[in-house]
């Protein structure tokens, strides 16, 4: 007994230093996060078929295994091009092994004050990542930049014309995944009435620093995501408020995107708006309904099996003479390379939990200190979660990591008391 508490403070410690590490050090993290994974597993290998949550995840993974397998046998007869076989294995990657995440790390996970601190430690991670974004947008970093031998590369790139800060991320949008995910974590912590004047002005200032590098990611997704973030944290009393502000967006969203109301209404919010706002709504070359409309007709082609891991992005080009890096929906990225069994299954799990999680935080939860880093915890869920409905950062390592983690701790708070 005292060898394996042993094991899980170690393990705890090694999860702790990899959240850290993270968003700014990804291959030191991953270590880190892999030997805490590797001793979470050895102290509680036996109870893993014991947790009804893990099951649809397991049998979610051989039907990945079985499309892939289907794939390198050749059996893409419906396909008007040869896909390379080994990509539907890579992009296994990309889920098996989280799986095991989404198991292996609910231990370290287990209460709200593990939840809070954890918390913390992603906020504080994120520090290097504010500190490169402002450097490249007001200062002009870029390049790679290495420190202990090369085990952590900070890559920045000049700002293209029109586009926004990045930070230590390869893109706008991955950078706005990342601080929309610590943001609800940021509010709790302000909200937190155990603090002194001194601890909320410090996590004020870094407020000022997450919302100002949101704005100036350009990213429209990064943008809702703030919003939607920033209400569901208000409080469950403040429904209405939500609901208010998600339709005057929207409305305004519709409004610069279709003409609905004709052009007066464009013209006056094209004066209102600061001009690089307006013009990211505006200037859609492609609209996602055209993308997602072509994505379910590659779907109906090859339905149980999928047509292969990045099967879009080729079909896509076939189809359009455009290149399209994903389906802008990881749903249905997913169904296409592995077909709907497996991604109907996982993401309605995922789903499922996430029902059950908002079922539970927004209205039985009353507020303590720690209950309100767990209703920032499953807010941060929602916003990454969603935010892959409309765009897809999860092949960013650093975000499939946080969305598996995040996803683990959800299970914790579905099945505590």
């Amino acid at each position: 007994m005292k060898k394996i508490l042993t094991a899980q403070t170690l393990g705890f410690n090694l999860f702790c230093i990899g959240l850290f590490l993270l968003p700014s050090a990804l291959f030191l993290a991953g270590i880190s996060l892999l030997i805490s994974l590797i001793f979470s597993t050895i102290s509680n290998h036996k109870e893993y078929f014991k947790d009804v949550w893990n099951i649809p995840f397991f049998i979610g993974g051989l039907l990945l295994f079985i499309s892939a397998l289907v794939h390198s046998l050749g059996n893409n007869t419906l396909l008007q091009y040869e896909i390379d076989d080994y990509l539907s294995w890579i992009g296994l990657a990309n889920w098996i092994p989280f799986f095991w995440c989404f198991w292996g790390f609910k231990y370290y996970l287990d209460s709200a004050q593990r939840r809070k601190l954890c918390s913390f430690i992603l906020i504080a991670g994120t520090f290097p990542v504010l500190i490169s974004g402002f450097g490249q947008y007001f200062f002009n970093w870029y390049g790679p930049m290495k420190t202990l031998f090369g085990s952590i590369v900070w890559f920045q790139r000049p700002i293209p014309e029109r586009e926004g800060m990045t930070g230590l991320f390869n893109n706008a949008n991955y950078l706005g995944a990342w601080l929309n995910l610590i943001w609800p974590f940021c509010l709790a912590s302000l909200i937190n009435t155990q603090r002194n004047c001194y601890e909320k002005l410090t996590i004020a200032t870094f407020i000022f620093g997450t919302s100002l590098s949101l704005i100036l990611t350009n990213s429209r997704s990064a943008w809702i995501g703030m919003v939607i973030g920033t209400s569901l944290i208000v409080g469950r009393k403040k429904y209405k408020l939500f609901l208010i502000l998600i339709s005057i967006f929207i409305l305004l969203i519709g409004i610069v995107i279709f003409p609905i109301f004709g052009e007066f209404p464009q013209l006056i919010l094209s004066k209102v708006l600061p001009n690089q706002i307006w013009l990211e709504f505006s200037d859609l070359e492609i609209s996602r309904l055209d993308i997602w409309k072509k994505a379910f007709g590659y779907i109906f082609k090859n339905p149980i099996f999928g047509s292969g891991a990045g099967s879009f992005t080729a079909l896509y080009k076939i189809d359009s003479s455009i290149w399209k890096g994903h389906a802008h929906n990881l749903i249905i990225e997913l169904i296409i390379s592995y077909g709907l069994p497996g991604g109907l299954l996982i993401f309605g799990s995922i789903f499922v939990m996430l029902q059950n999680a908002i079922k539970k935080v927004f209205l039985t939860f009353t507020y303590t200190q720690n209950s309100i880093f767990d209703i920032a915890w499953i807010t941060s869920l929602i916003v990454l979660f969603f935010s892959q409905m409309v765009d897809v950062q999860y092949f960013d390592a650093r975000i499939s990591l946080a969305f598996w983690i995040l996803l683990s701790g959800t299970r914790n708070i579905i099945t505590e008391k």
